[in-house]
């Protein structure tokens, strides 16, 4: 009996992990628990600046702050994905700020790393296929150089 019943557990649990539900930002609900027992993934998708500094800002009372708390307490993985590509408005410090990963609306990953210079163990935490978002102030290594190429990630750079 204990047996079945630890089967069918795990098998929720296997389905859940492999769910991913995407939402919009207007439309988050005020009780995630039912998306959380379902989805080990959620996407927030349409995000724009505002909803970002609001992510950043922290404030505890706030509903937003709240539901990502509840988020992590279900163990969900929540990702965001910008309304467009985040030109011009993204400013690229945010992204090495947050902690869920952004993507654009066509699916590109972005990332940011903060430093002068980007070197190999910068650019080497990217995933292949990403997107690195530079200042034009940023110096990058030819190790880094050669690294991003060969992994086909993208390099975006503004001033």
């Amino acid at each position: 009996m204990i047996e079945k019943l630890v089967k069918i557990i795990v098998q929720r649990l296997k389905l859940r992990v492999a769910n991913k539900t995407s939402i919009a930002v207007s439309k988050i609900p005020r009780d995630p628990i039912a998306i959380f027992m379902e989805s080990g993934t959620v996407r927030l998708t349409q995000v724009n600046k505002h909803f970002l500094e609001r992510i950043l800002g922290g404030n505890r009372a706030e509903s937003l702050t709240t539901w990502l708390e509840i988020a992590a307490d279900y163990g969900v993985s929540i990702e965001l994905e910008l309304y467009d590509n985040g030109e011009p408005w993204l400013d690229y410090a945010m992204l090495s700020q947050l902690d869920f990963p952004v993507f654009t609306s066509t699916g590109e990953r972005l990332f940011h790393a903060g430093g002068q210079v980007i070197c190999y163990s910068d650019s080497a935490l990217i995933p292949s296929g990403s997107t690195l978002c530079k200042f034009k102030k940023q110096l990058i290594t030819p190790l880094a150089k050669e690294y991003l190429t060969k992994n086909n990630i993208a390099v975006r750079e503004r001033q």
